[in-house]
């Protein structure tokens, strides 16, 4: 092969391979990338781990304020309460999408010092700031994760803290100035996966703070009334609120408007069903005593059959919830397990959750029960039994646990915090009890270290499986605890015909008074009484605008006007002119214990708050729930006084045992004595 031939051709190629070459011998550069876009405030982030579904169904909205959540008041955190847990409630199980939790706050600063704020999401940070202002906006909107959360809850934690420089260790670092506020108005916002909702026990879970209960039309069948009483009272237990409509519009209370920040837009409550009960004139039907899940409007909706009602309320309750895990249920059967031991009940058996947890200085564990829970067979809550456990800190200075029952303080002790079990023993008095009771342990240790040496650290403290209640005998008395333990077998509520033909309008007052005097709803009796009449009633009922035969009434409402009768010659209350007020009385004894309700004046209060009556027997309604409780047969309290009496220890009369035991001793001897004298007399004759 020729030179001249071959030159052309490799020079041709070299020349094609050049910019290869030159690429493969220069340094490599980053690739740039598009710039990222934001994912907005409400979304939460769209990663491989928690992007929705994409064969999701339809989105259902929902709004849920701190109000909603019970939080009447504005949440304050500040020195040394400088920690907040909240509860945040999402239907368990499913995929969330858009959940974003805005929370409208203030600060004032007059400690100064470094002011820091943390929130946590499911104990994972999500946002953190620091504040030198003496005062400002705090407000705050956090996305949220749309991962399905299988306890039903998304944990919020708010640290709010100041760090303040020192000269040395043991000056002081309070700082009572620095205070962080939570508005009411704050508000949780997410949608949730409609198509998820397969069972019964998500739906009954995925439910709003505010449910709402439709019923056919606004004059319903006895079947359907009873059912729908039963129900709301189920859900009154649960904690919620419920809400009641038509279908057909008619007497359908507007929405409720729910609180917001000034200057935001009103947020109204969604008036869709939530549960319906079916019969005549319902768009869904079932069949009889079944409890089924239907899609209306594509959103889930519990279906409860008119003949259903004993059923929805025992399988909806704390204990069998779980076992709802279909989309159709037939319950022949539902009731509570008996108590083996009539002396004693765990509070496991009642639903709380023994738990262990850190305590840096203040921590409380808290459970509830209703009073019918435990109150059978005469007797009830006598005796608290907590037993805890704590590990021993760095100070030595002993913790302290003081048990609490309805914010009334039963027992206190001082730990030795060995990590061995302690036990309390706290008596509860018969004024504690309220129909439904919450129990509180709280836990509290010194801050301060031995001369400064040592920095507070938390500890693990731990309520154990074995604390349990001590029921005792309740001696019958007319009073609302009285009742409340009857009613725990059963009972009758009585409402007029009249009630039927204005469900939606008495509905609501029918079911806050059943489960403020804690009626059963899945064993009580249902029975409609004829306009005018009289009804003869066996056992403890709950009349409702019904005045039961051989009632002895002590309070005379007439219209818009209350008198209680006092002296022959003088009564007690004699008062004119009343409206949207509500008169509730005990009366009775024994077995035949009742309550009747009545209104004074044209309109009947709405009772927006839950009813909470403990040992009076009259009690006055209002807009707001319970304006106030007296007892009319004991006002100066002897009763009250008389169970609290000291005994004879107690009064430190314990120095007259000894002295008693060697009376005794000497009589014994004196008797010995002359029995002996009288042998030997009796021998010498």
């Amino acid at each position: 092969m020729k030179l001249h031939r071959v030159l052309p051709a490799a020079a041709l190629a070299a020349l094609c391979l050049l910019p290869g070459w030159g690429t493969a011998q220069q340094p490599t550069q980053p690739t740039l990338r598009p710039a990222t876009q934001m994912t907005p405030a409400n979304v939460p982030p769209q990663t491989a781990v928690f992007k929705p579904a994409d064969s999701a169904g339809v989105w259902v909205p929902r709004t849920i304020t701190f109000a909603d959540l019970g939080f009447t008041e504005p949440v304050v955190l500040g020195y040394p309460d400088t920690i907040k847990e909240i509860y945040l409630p999402v239907p368990p199980g499913v995929n969330l999408n858009g959940a974003s939790l805005q929370l409208d706050g203030s600060y004032v600063r007059a400690d100064g010092g470094r002011t820091s704020l943390v929130y946590t999401i499911d104990n994972a940070p999500v946002q953190a700031f620091g504040y030198t202002a003496d005062r400002g906006d705090a407000s705050v909107q956090l996305p949220i994760d749309g991962r399905p959360r299988p306890s039903g809850y998304i944990k919020l934690n708010i640290d709010w803290r100041t760090a303040v420089a020192r000269e040395n260790t043991c000056a002081d670092a309070r700082t009572p100035g620095n205070i962080l506020r939570i508005e009411p108005s704050s508000r949780f916002v997410f949608q949730y996966d409609g198509s998820a909702v397969r069972d019964l026990t998500t739906a009954w879970g995925a439910l709003p703070p505010n449910p709402v209960i439709q019923i056919p039309s606004n004059n319903v069948s006895p079947e359907v009334y009873d059912t729908a009483w039963r129900v709301g009272v189920a859900l009154e237990r649960a904690g919620k609120r419920p809400r009641i409509r038509t279908a057909d519009g008619s007497g359908t209370a507007p929405a409720p408007v729910q609180p917001v920040a000034p200057g935001a837009p009103p947020v109204t409550a969604s008036n869709e069903p939530d549960i319906i009960i079916a019969g005549p004139g319902s768009n869904q039907q079932i069949g009889s005593k079944q409890i089924g899940l239907a899609n209306v409007g594509n959103r889930p909706v519990i279906v409860v059959a008119p003949d259903a009602g004993p059923q929805a309320a025992g399988i909806f309750s704390q204990i069998w919830t779980q076992v709802a895990a279909g989309p159709t249920l037939t319950v022949n059967a539902v009731d509570t397990p008996k108590n083996t031991d009539s002396n004693a009940v765990s509070l496991q058996y009642l639903g709380a959750k023994p738990t262990s947890f850190d305590v840096l200085a203040h921590a409380d564990w808290n459970a509830s029960f209703d009073i019918g829970s435990v109150a059978a067979d005469g007797k009830g809550p006598g005796t608290l039994v907590i037993d805890v456990a704590a590990a021993p800190s760095a100070a030595r200075t002993p913790p302290v646990v003081s048990v609490f029952m309805n914010d009334v303080l039963l027992g206190a002790k001082e730990m030795e915090a060995n990590g061995k079990r302690e036990r309390i023993v706290a008596p509860v008095p018969r004024y504690a009890l309220q129909t439904r009771n919450v129990i509180r342990v709280s836990f509290v240790r010194q801050l301060a270290s031995d001369r400064c040496r040592e920095t507070p650290e938390p500890y693990p403290v731990s309520v154990l499986a074995s604390s349990h209640m001590l029921l005792d005998k309740i001696d019958p008395s007319s009073d609302f605890t009285g009742l409340m333990s009857k009613f725990s077998d059963g009972g009758t509520l009585l409402v007029p015909q009249s009630h039927l033909a204005d469900a939606s309008g008495t509905l609501p007052r029918v079911i806050r008074l059943a489960a403020g005097t804690g009626l059963s709803p899945s064993k009580a009796k249902f029975q409609p009484v004829a306009q005018g009449s009289n009804p003869k009633v066996s056992g403890p009922y709950l009349a409702v605008d019904v005045i039961p035969d051989g009632y002895a009434e002590g309070v005379k409402p007439e219209q818009d006007r209350l008198f209680l009768a006092g002296t022959k010659d003088r009564p007690l209350l004699d008062v004119r002119g009343l409206n949207r007020v509500g008169i509730l009385e005990v009366t009775g004894s024994g077995n035949d214990i009742g309550a009747v309700y009545r209104t004074l004046g044209q309109q009947p209060p709405e009772m927006n708050k839950p009813i909470q009556l403990s040992g009076g027997n009259l009690a006055v309604m209002g807009n707001n729930g319970l304006r106030t409780e007296v007892n009319t047969r004991d006002p100066s309290g002897q009763g009250a006084m008389k169970e609290a009496q000291p005994g004879l220890f107690e009064r430190g009369y314990w120095w007259l045992m000894p002295i008693i035991l060697v009376a005794l001793f000497v009589g014994l001897l004196v008797f010995a004595s002359r029995m002996r004298r009288r042998k030997a007399m009796s021998g010498d004759r």
